[in-house]
């Protein structure tokens, strides 16, 4: 199937995902034991899809195991992490999302993408919204008036 991106929405796109990189640049995992390994299975993940474009043999064990090692290793960080807030779950929404898709790829389950693209979309536009809210719209809480007592 031949998709036709019109200008504005392929600026949108890479507007959104040059986002995300800011996200993943301003969160807390990129300082963590836990940095290397995750963008390892991101880089799996990504020369798997490159793979399985070009219709190469192994792309689809390497979808698999790159997208449950992805979420498998996000998930345990996520779990060890002491204060969870409402964009940290966002964004463990959003990996997971990813990594059941690499495994619907992977396994060529052709009916169950459509749902996970949708899926992944909606999280990765919910984690961008969120930064940018909790980042530059929200205002502090106003200061209480302290009566000259």
């Amino acid at each position: 199937m031949l998709v036709a991106f019109t200008p504005w929405l392929l600026l949108l796109s890479l507007a959104a995902y040059g986002l995300l990189l800011w996200v993943i640049y301003a969160g807390a995992l990129r300082r963590s034991r836990f940095a290397a390994p995750v963008a390892g299975a991101i880089a799996g993940l990504l020369v798997g899809v490159l793979f399985k474009i070009q219709h190469w043999s192994g792309s689809g064990g390497l979808l698999m195991g790159c997208g449950l090692a992805l979420a498998g290793l996000y998930g345990a960080w996520f779990a060890r992490k002491p204060a969870k807030t409402r964009l940290d779950l966002f964004k463990l929404s959003y990996v997971l999302s990813l990594g059941l898709w690499a495994v619907a790829m992977g396994l060529g389950w052709r009916v169950a993408l459509p749902w996970l693209s949708s899926l992944l979309h909606m999280s990765m536009w919910a984690v961008l919204l969120d930064f940018l809210y909790g980042r530059y719209l929200r205002r502090p809480p106003p200061a209480r008036y302290k009566s000259p007592s």
